[in-house]
C-alpha cells in the first residue's frame, strides 16, 4: 500500500513539474525595454526608431577583453547585413567607464561600424538584466525580446540566432 501511495505521489509530482515546463514555453517571450540614450555623434538612438527590424543589442565596455576581441565580428556582421532589414547598436555602458573619450578613443581604434550607444547611468543595462559584459541581445521585428546571449560572439553566432526568428 505505502509502495501504490509513494508512486501515485510521485506521479503527481512530475506531472506537475512537467506542466510548469509547458507553460513555461507557451508564455509570450518578454517585451524589450524602451529607452532613448544619446549616441557617440551626440543623437539620440531610441529603440523605437527601428520598430520593425531586428535589432541586435550589444552591452560592452571599453576595458572587457572579451568584448574586444568581438568588435571585429560585430563590425563584419553590421558591413554583412546593411541591405537587411537588420540593425546593431552597441550599447556602451559608459557609468563603469572612466570619461566619454575612452569610449569615443576605442571606437575609433577598432573602425566600429554601427551605431554606439551611451548608457551614462546604467539604466539600460539594469532594465535588460544583465549579468556580464558583453551580452547580446536579439530583439524580432514586434519588439520582442527573443534572444539573450552572454559572452562575446561571432558572426556565425548572430547570424544563427537571427535565423531561429
Amino acid at each position: 500500500m505505502k509502495q501504490r501511495l509513494f508512486f501515485f505521489f510521485l506521479l503527481f509530482a512530475f506531472s506537475i513539474t512537467c506542466s510548469d515546463e509547458i507553460k513555461a514555453k507557451n508564455q509570450p517571450m518578454e517585451k524589450a525595454s524602451e529607452f532613448t540614450i544619446p549616441s557617440l555623434s551626440e543623437e539620440a538612438i531610441s529603440l523605437s526608431d527601428f520598430r520593425g527590424q531586428i535589432v541586435i543589442l550589444n552591452f560592452w565596455t571599453t576595458w572587457c577583453n572579451y568584448c574586444q576581441e568581438e568588435m571585429s565580428e560585430l563590425n563584419k556582421f553590421t558591413n554583412e547585413n546593411k541591405a537587411q532589414n537588420i540593425v546593431l547598436i552597441g550599447v556602451n555602458v559608459t557609468s563603469s567607464e572612466s570619461s566619454k573619450n575612452v569610449v569615443s578613443n576605442f571606437a575609433k581604434q577598432f573602425n566600429l561600424t554601427f551605431p554606439i550607444g551611451l548608457d551614462l547611468t546604467g539604466k539600460v543595462a539594469k532594465d535588460y538584466h544583465l549579468m556580464g559584459i558583453p551580452t547580446t541581445i536579439i530583439i524580432d521585428q514586434k519588439g520582442i525580446i527573443r534572444n539573450k546571449l552572454l559572452g562575446p560572439v561571432t558572426d556565425d553566432m548572430l547570424h544563427n540566432a537571427i535565423s531561429q526568428l
